[in-house]
Order: C-alpha cells, then sequence, then structure tokens
C-alpha cells in the first residue's frame, strides 16, 4: 500500500513538473523555458557601388550592386525617378538609344534597419550595334565579343598551309594577317605549296545568350577557286563546314594565281541563316563606286584582295534586314599608316568589314560600312603586344583586322579592335 502511494506521489510531481514547463504556470522556476531571442537586423551596406556603362546603340545595359544586410530591398532609379520592376541587385535596361546617353542610375538599398542609397553610375551610349545574328561585321558588338572573350587570353597563332584546311569549335578567327611580303613571299611557288596565313583563333564561352560559332580557315589550287565557291561540302573540314553554306559568312579572301593557290576564312553559326553571297572582280580606280552600290543595295563587302592587278571582293546580303542602306569608305594605305586610317574610320563611325592585300608590294585595303547617317565615331583600338591585344579581347573590342608591318621588327603585328 505505502509503495503504491509513493509511486503516485512520484507520478503526480513529475506531471507536476511537466505541466509547470509546458503551460508557463505560476510559481514555476528551474523548469520555466528561456524567452526566445529577438532577431538582430543588419543595416544594409553596400560593398560593390554600380559602375559607368559604355554600350553600343541598340544593346542592353547592366547595371549592379552588391550589399550586405538583413533581408535587403532594392529599388533602381533612372535620373532621379524610380524604375517600375528593377528591383532586385542588378538592373538591365531595355535596348539603349541615342537619347539614353548621359542617363544616370541609383539604386536604394533598405530593410527594416534604414536605407543606403548608391553612389551613381551614368549610360553612355556609343555607335549603333549590328542587328544581333549578323555575321557580316567581324562579331563587332555580337555576344561572343562584346563583353570581352570570357577567360580566352590571346588566343592561338596558327599558320594556314598551301592545300590544306583547318576549322575551330567554338571560336572566333581574325581576318587573315595582311601587309608587308604579302602571304605568299615576293617570289613565286607555283607547285601549290608556296604559302601561308597567319591568323588567330580564339575560343569563347558558349552560353544560351552566346551561341557557338565555328571559324574555318581553307585553302586550295587557284584553278579550284570557282567550283570551289559552288562546293558547299568541302572536303577536309571535319565538322562539315563550309564558307559557301548560307549560315557562313567569309571575312578573308586571298587569291595568288601567281602562286596557283587561294585562301579564305569564314565564320558560321548555325542560329542564323540567310546570307547570299556575291562575287565581283573591279578595277582598282572602279572599287570605292563599287562598295557604294553594294551599300546602296544592303550588302555588306567582307573578303577583298588582290587579284592579278584587279580587286576581288566578296559581298553579302542578308535575309532577315534587306531594307538597311550602308555608307561605304574605302581606304587603300601602306601598312605602316593602316592603323592610323584605321582609326579615322572609326571615328567617322564606320565599322572595318574587310581587310586585304592591295597590291604585291604590301599595301592594305581597308573597307568601312556603316548604316547610312550613323556617323557617331566608333570606340576604336591599335593594340601591340600580347599584353595589349589580351586587354583589348577582354575589353570588348573585336579583331576587325591584323597588319604586318615589318618596317617596325619590335612590333610588326598591329590588332585592329573595333566596338
Amino acid at each position: 500500500m505505502s509503495n503504491g502511494f509513493r509511486t503516485r506521489a512520484r507520478l503526480t510531481l513529475a506531471f507536476a513538473a511537466m505541466s509547470c514547463v509546458a503551460i508557463g504556470a505560476s510559481g514555476c522556476s528551474s523548469g520555466d523555458p528561456p524567452s526566445t531571442p529577438v532577431a538582430q537586423v543588419i543595416a544594409a551596406t553596400i560593398s560593390q557601388q554600380p559602375t559607368d556603362q559604355s554600350i553600343p546603340m541598340g544593346l542592353s545595359a547592366t547595371f549592379s550592386v552588391t550589399a550586405t544586410g538583413s533581408a535587403l530591398q532594392y529599388q533602381w532609379t533612372r535620373n532621379g525617378a524610380a524604375i517600375a520592376g528593377a528591383t532586385g541587385s542588378t538592373h538591365t535596361t531595355p535596348g539603349t538609344a541615342f537619347s539614353d546617353t548621359g542617363s544616370i542610375f541609383t539604386v536604394t538599398v533598405s530593410n527594416s534597419a534604414g536605407s543606403i542609397s548608391s553612389n551613381a553610375a551614368s549610360l553612355t551610349v556609343t555607335a549603333r550595334a549590328p542587328m544581333a545574328g549578323d555575321l557580316r561585321f567581324q562579331q563587332v558588338d555580337s555576344p561572343s565579343t562584346v563583353n570581352g572573350y570570357g577567360t580566352a587570353g590571346v588566343g592561338i597563332s596558327t599558320f594556314l598551309l598551301g592545300r590544306s584546311a583547318q576549322d575551330f569549335f567554338p571560336s572566333i578567327g581574325t581576318p587573315f594577317y595582311v601587309g608587308s611580303a604579302g602571304n605568299c613571299g615576293a617570289t613565286p611557288v607555283t607547285n601549290g605549296t608556296g604559302c601561308s596565313w597567319a591568323f588567330t583563333e580564339v575560343p569563347f564561352a558558349v552560353s544560351s545568350s552566346n551561341p557557338t560559332l565555328l571559324t574555318g580557315y581553307g585553302s586550295d589550287f587557284f584553278d579550284n577557286f570557282a567550283a570551289d565557291l559552288q562546293n558547299t561540302a568541302w572536303p577536309a573540314f571535319s565538322n562539315g563546314a563550309s564558307p559557301v553554306s548560307a549560315t557562313s559568312v567569309v571575312t578573308s579572301l586571298d587569291l595568288e594565281p601567281a602562286n596557283v593557290l587561294f585562301a579564305v576564312s569564314w565564320i558560321q553559326s548555325s542560329q542564323q541563316t540567310g546570307f547570299e553571297l556575291v562575287q565581283n572582280t573591279v578595277t582598282a580606280a572602279n572599287l570605292p563606286a563599287a562598295a557604294t552600290q553594294e551599300g546602296a543595295s544592303s550588302r555588306v563587302i567582307t573578303a577583298i584582295s588582290n587579284n592579278a592587278g584587279q580587286i576581288t571582293y566578296f559581298s553579302y546580303g542578308w535575309q532577315t534586314d534587306t531594307a538597311t542602306v550602308y555608307e561605304t569608305q574605302v581606304v587603300t594605305t601602306s601598312p605602316t599608316d593602316a592603323p592610323t586610317e584605321a582609326a579615322s574610320l572609326a571615328a567617322q563611325g564606320f565599322i572595318i568589314t574587310a581587310a586585304g592585300l592591295a597590291d604585291s608590294s604590301g599595301n592594305v585595303i581597308l573597307v568601312g560600312t556603316r548604316v547610312q547617317g550613323d556617323t557617331m565615331a566608333r570606340p576604336f583600338i591599335a593594340a601591340q603586344g600580347s599584353s595589349a591585344i589580351q586587354a583589348m579581347m577582354q575589353q570588348g573590342y573585336a579583331t576587325v583586322g591584323v597588319i604586318v608591318d615589318l618596317s617596325s621588327p619590335t612590333n610588326p603585328y598591329t590588332y585592329l579592335g573595333e566596338r
């Protein structure tokens, strides 16, 4: 009897203690639960401010801020007015217009502890970007180049030998180097092996917004030139690339009839099609008029070469855009003066869409193309040396030509970059 009583007493006391803990009855002491701490709100601070943006007309600019703190909220403003829906740590503008240049963007970061405003960042709108997917402009302002070449360095310098072919996937290729001594030397070699063409191919980061591009280079006997231009399945190309596909644009041309060879380079994108090639040969004196006519017909000259004293060029129309009228300017210059002439073209709003040999002495032809009336200067760099060339590429400049000037032995190679 006493044992049972003691057992029931212990159970009753245990229950009472449990009840005290569970319901917080008055008189509880050792069983009281600790009070819930109030969460500390960490005030917003900005560790990385938005930076100024320089964007070609038609492309979008992205401003970003890095901030720390509790439960942060963001609100971007343009010229002091709140932007509807711009409530993230980044803000991407619609496609830019010339009137957007000079706009000021700030962001306010806030939480329950208060708010902080960022430094102001400005938007500068530069010359018009080519239409998205247009392969005729040496990749100027395209997704592959406009934000830099990803982790790519200067690239891989390569020589294409006569009667050979190479392709690179995915990559962006420069035009053939042009200038002093030509591509086949001063003495013709008629066995089809005496020429080599230097170029650089640069890998780039592929993403959903940056479609894969294929760079291709090929050389063949000069007598096969006309037939090869009709052949959509050139031999020796492992990826089945062809310079005459509707998805390809030839970006370099060198005709060497004295050496019975020719060479072409091109870029190809499976995401774009409808490029229509026209080949024409004119005298050097008639080239400016021919270029003007091509531009008036919404065609762009992308490759050009001396051809036994005359000038052969390739121009392309594009089914996606048949109405744009282009203005052109043709410059024939020495390799020494070519960077200065290229800078002058860019200052007038021209993109250098073709660079080739003008004659056997190594003079160079530069063809500049711009949308009619677009005279705003284009950002331009003439880079020499690996560090300067790498910086040019990482700053979003597309290589529109590489000039070889052997009279400058310390820096014979100049990369021409445009945005």
